[in-house]
């Protein structure tokens, strides 16, 4: 099978790396993957693992010159299924596939907005299929668009279980210089709006307030860091809250915290939360779409309502204060990604069902 991996996202985020580990994937069991893509810190990661990316422009939406890119690529390359990531790689890609006359064409949705509007219509009738990662996902085709649930395919993030285990807790903890009896508290992602770390660091100073030893820990890099830097300066916690960048290696950051915290206001189905779970870490998160299927309160992780810093932190105190139950809530998250996201299960699914849809076409 010939796949071709389009993306518009010049950054790095969790659907960057899915499509770079359903590629491996696709590799080791015999299939040629050919990667399309804007030009930015994605596409040189893939360049620097060997591929060899198409590059594409992919400036604005109705930009004819990418498209022309996208065909003559595909024509080269002549893949018999093409997954699009994001809405400009779509909106380029779905034309370009289509006069290519690619057999077997879909986009994975990871994000849940979708506004219904003449022009989704009009980009997701020129593919076959969309591969929605959640079922509040699938209900937002159903309703605004009035999809049939034949054309949706649930694709739901994955974790690759065997990199959450056998790992060091103390590294991280030697790494940042964490004090005997230091709570560390730590949320992954790229710093942006939509993800609110904001939230993480008022309630550390609310928890702090109270007596506890805690710090904050931030994984990722984005637009908001400037204004992040500020509101840590502003309530004088430089010393109790730590940018680490880019963290490459996020199952070693994960193994070293206390309590994984997600404070995101709307998502597809983070992947983050996933990785937290898969690493026995007791994870706080909003209650919001996305995060419900995989997180049920104070059953395998704790929800608190998106924005609410004062109930977040209470969540948080009652986790440091009752170590036993933090324990439980580790254990059963484990097993809820055993059980229903080992990620190798998910692509074997996902990779016998695209070449059944491949079959049917003839």
């Amino acid at each position: 099978m010939k796949v071709a991996l389009a993306n518009s996202c010049s950054y790095l985020g969790g659907a960057e790396f899915w499509q770079r580990r359903f590629a491996r994937f696709l590799q080791a069991a015999g299939d040629e993957v050919k990667f399309f893509l804007r030009p930015g810190k994605f596409f040189d990661l893939v360049k620097s693992q060997g591929h060899k990316p198409v590059e594409i422009a992919m400036r604005h939406d109705l930009d004819l010159f990418s498209i022309l890119q996208f065909y003559r690529g595909l024509k080269i390359f002549q893949p018999e299924v093409v997954i699009f990531n994001d809405q400009r790689d779509l909106r380029l890609g779905a034309i370009a596939a289509g006069l290519a006359d690619v057999p077997l064409k879909l986009q994975r949705k990871g994000w849940s907005y979708l506004k219904g509007s003449f022009r989704d219509r009009f980009y997701y009738k020129r593919v076959d299929y969309v591969a929605c990662l959640s079922e509040s996902i699938t209900r937002l085709f159903v309703e605004k668009l009035k999809m049939p649930k034949s054309r949706l395919y649930n694709l739901p993030n994955g974790v690759e279980l065997e990199r959450f285990q056998n790992l060091d807790p103390g590294a991280l903890r030697r790494t940042v210089g964490a004090g005997d009896g230091e709570v560390l508290l730590g949320m992954a992602g790229r710093l942006a709006r939509q993800k609110r770390q904001g939230d993480l660091v008022r309630a550390v100073k609310i928890l702090q307030g109270r007596g506890f030893k805690v710090r904050a820990l931030l994984a990722g890099e984005g637009k908001e860091r400037p204004g992040l830097t500020a509101l840590v300066k502003e309530l004088d916690m430089t010393a109790t809250v730590q940018f680490l960048g880019f963290v490459d290696k996020i199952e070693e950051f994960l193994a070293g915290l206390d309590i994984f915290v997600f404070c995101s206001e709307w998502e597809g189905m983070p992947n983050a939360v996933l990785e937290a779970m898969a690493c026995g870490k007791p994870v706080v998160a909003a209650n919001i779409p996305g995060v419900k299927e995989l997180v049920e309160n104070e059953k395998n992780g704790i929800l608190y309502p998106p924005g609410d810093v004062q109930v977040l932190a209470a969540r948080l105190e009652m986790l440091i204060t009752d170590q036993a139950f933090a324990a439980e809530l580790s254990r059963a998250g484990r097993r809820t990604i055993e059980e229903k996201f080992d990620e190798r299960k998910i692509f074997l699914a996902f990779r016998e069902w695209l070449m059944q849809r491949l079959k049917e076409k003839g």
